[in-house]
């Protein structure tokens, strides 16, 4: 019976080029897991976010809030209107009190947090396409984007 082991003559595992392509293929792929890894600490990430329902008003666009995930202080947030062509016109704190450049909120509780059934305005004299962003002070955390 012949051994099969004695039968090899090539003792080389794996040849020079498949090697390097091999350690090629691992290089990009740890380094692309390493690009998505330090993404998620540079990207904005939510506190929390808001979701709404357009509602119709003859002089605003209205969204009125339906859901919320998260405890999302109203002095934490900021609101940034955007015309059609992603200007941003205006950041202020989001007050009770009717904002400037065609903005206004409107809560429907008395507490320190944004709550169901707050509104947030935006006039018509905005067109399509314009927005208003709910951010953090320093606008990385995103809560909401309202689209005209």
């Amino acid at each position: 019976m012949r051994k099969v082991w004695a039968m090899r003559k090539n003792e080389e595992a794996v040849s020079p080029v498949i090697a390097t392509i091999l350690m090629v293929a691992i290089t990009v792929v740890l380094a692309a897991v390493l690009y998505v890894m330090v993404l998620a600490f540079i990207l904005p990430q939510t506190g929390g976010t808001i979701g709404t329902f357009p509602d119709t008003d003859a002089n605003n666009h209205v969204w009125r809030v339906t859901a919320l995930t998260g405890s999302i202080l109203r002095s934490d947030v900021f609101v940034q209107v955007k015309n059609a062509s992603g200007f941003i016109i205006q950041t202020e704190l989001l007050t009770t009190a009717a904002g400037t450049h065609g903005f206004g909120y409107q809560a429907a509780t008395t507490g320190d947090y944004i709550a169901v059934g707050d509104t947030f305005t935006l006039s018509k004299a905005y067109t399509q396409g314009s927005s208003i962003t709910l951010v953090n002070s320093d606008a990385k955390l995103q809560y909401c984007v309202l689209e005209v």
